[in-house]
């Protein structure tokens, strides 16, 4: 079964959760969606290769046309397979977590993510700061990012919100090591609604441009939150 829907005016990320209540739907094995951005069209794009699903974009007009086809491949025997088979080994990783006395971490928990929620370290909220105590806790963070590009710890991701999408301005101190460690595959992507809050959303390239929905998802997956 196909549905269609015309997601033109809406901002992110409603899009994507629009998208993927009908990804939810078992029934449907095709999916049309018409948004009227390239960072909506990349936000799907990414939605759909986290689910498995095969997306075909088109530009048409002022508007994309964005295609997610699931794989009619599997029948329901192997799916429950596969169910039970994740099911298990699951179960199984609990068990020896918690024979070993450790935390549990979910099965699906991958790599070490680093949240940026505002453009300096650790920095307390307060009329009281002066500008050279801002400009401190500035440099700090750009401190952390230089150590960490040269310490060999490579998380998986690094996801910028609320202020801290100002890291992403082309034009400023902190855009040379992001770009150096996104170089070494560390994925680095800034909320767009803050973007576009702060002003920041068309001097960042779209490919870095995320959602609400795909932030969350990257943090509940995560094994381990670093958030300096």
């Amino acid at each position: 079964m196909k549905k269609s829907l015309d997601l033109r005016g809406l901002t992110c990320p409603e899009p994507v959760l629009r998208t993927k209540k009908l990804i939810d739907d078992q029934s449907l094995s095709c999916i049309e969606v018409l948004v009227d951005s390239e960072v909506n069209v990349q936000n799907l794009t990414r939605l759909g290769n986290s689910q498995k699903l095969t997306v075909q974009c088109k530009a048409e007009d002022e508007h994309f046309r964005v295609v997610l086809q699931r794989s009619t491949t599997n029948s329901e025997e192997q799916v429950s397979a596969e169910h039970h088979h994740d099911a298990t080994t699951t179960r199984a990783k609990v068990s020896s977590t918690i024979a070993a006395g450790g935390n549990i971490i979910s099965s699906t928990a991958t790599g070490t993510i680093i949240l940026i929620s505002r453009n300096t370290f650790g920095e307390a909220h307060g009329s009281e700061k002066s500008k050279e105590d801002h400009d401190f806790s500035a440099n700090l963070l750009n401190l952390f990012l230089q150590t960490l590009l040269q310490s060999g710890h490579e998380p998986r991701a690094i996801l910028m919100v609320n202020s801290g999408v100002k890291l992403m301005d082309p034009d400023g101190p902190y855009i040379k090591v992001l770009n150096e460690l996104k170089e070494k595959g560390i994925e680095v992507l800034a909320c767009g609604l803050c973007l576009d809050y702060y002003g920041l959303k068309s001097k960042v390239p779209v490919e870095q441009v995320t959602n609400m929905f795909a932030i969350c998802e990257y943090l509940f997956s995560a094994d381990r939150i670093i958030s300096p």
